[in-house]
């Protein structure tokens, strides 16, 4: 929560109404009519939070099965029970960054001079959360899941720098080709901007027409649960002493 606070006051300067909208929407990374890019500063600040919150924990399941391989895995029967455990551990850390880190962000707008009395800023703040909760998870199980084979900063290194690459390169994309893969990508389903937002709000009007964030939540959840079978696969296959 305080890196996503901290990012959102480092945007306070664009304005309230622009920092909703471009930063906390992710309207920065969808390729605009004028050919705008991001700078690089803002893409470092949108980054941040959630690339910290993967590096925190991207050693839960390898480390803990070298810390519970004598103590707790006997107890608990298998390693199956012992990962569902974790998955819930880390599903419930996903959630409250999602939901703080969203809801810090609305406050800090407020503050500086966002309108609370109209729908929107609300409902961009909740649909963020919504999104960001399964992606922050995908992110962070994808992490673990390599980190049980590599290095967990290697492995938080390359996840992060998948993501980070995937999204920077659709922004850059021309807007034509970048609206025609984006609904398809699992990374741009966590972004507001990409979707159809035109039934409660004009603010978000480069979106993909037609592309639901309903539908972005069962893509990500659908991948959540892959990450989640290739976990018990590699948790299983594992050797511990």
């Amino acid at each position: 929560m305080l890196a996503s606070l901290v990012a959102t006051l480092c945007m306070r300067g664009y304005g309230a109404q622009a920092a909703l909208y471009e930063f906390v929407g992710g309207g920065l990374l969808v390729p605009g009519l004028s050919g705008t890019r991001p700078n690089i500063m803002v893409l470092i600040a949108w980054f941040a939070p959630q690339a910290a919150f993967c590096f925190l924990f991207s050693d839960v399941l390898a480390g803990g099965l070298g810390s519970d391989a004598a103590a707790v895995l006997p107890r608990v029967g298998s390693r199956g029970v012992w990962l569902a455990s974790k998955l819930v551990h880390l599903a419930l850390l996903s959630a409250a960054f999602s939901l703080l880190g969203q809801l810090a962000n609305g406050a800090v707008l407020f503050v500086c001079g966002c309108p609370a009395s109209v729908p929107e800023p609300i409902g961009v703040v909740a649909r963020c959360a919504a999104l960001g909760f399964p992606l922050t998870l995908c992110l962070v199980l994808a992490v673990n899941c390599l980190a049980i084979k590599l290095e967990p900063v290697v492995a938080f290194a390359v996840v992060e720098g998948i993501y980070v690459a995937g999204l920077v390169g659709l922004a850059y994309l021309p807007r034509e080709a970048a609206m025609a893969v984006a609904p398809w990508l699992p990374f741009a389903q966590g972004v507001l901007a990409w979707h159809d937002c035109s039934g409660w709000t004009s603010a978000f009007s480069l979106g993909v027409p037609g592309f639901s964030v309903v539908a972005s939540l069962a893509y990500l959840g659908a991948c959540v649960a892959l990450a989640a079978v290739v976990a018990l696969r590699l948790v299983r296959a594992r050797d511990i002493f």
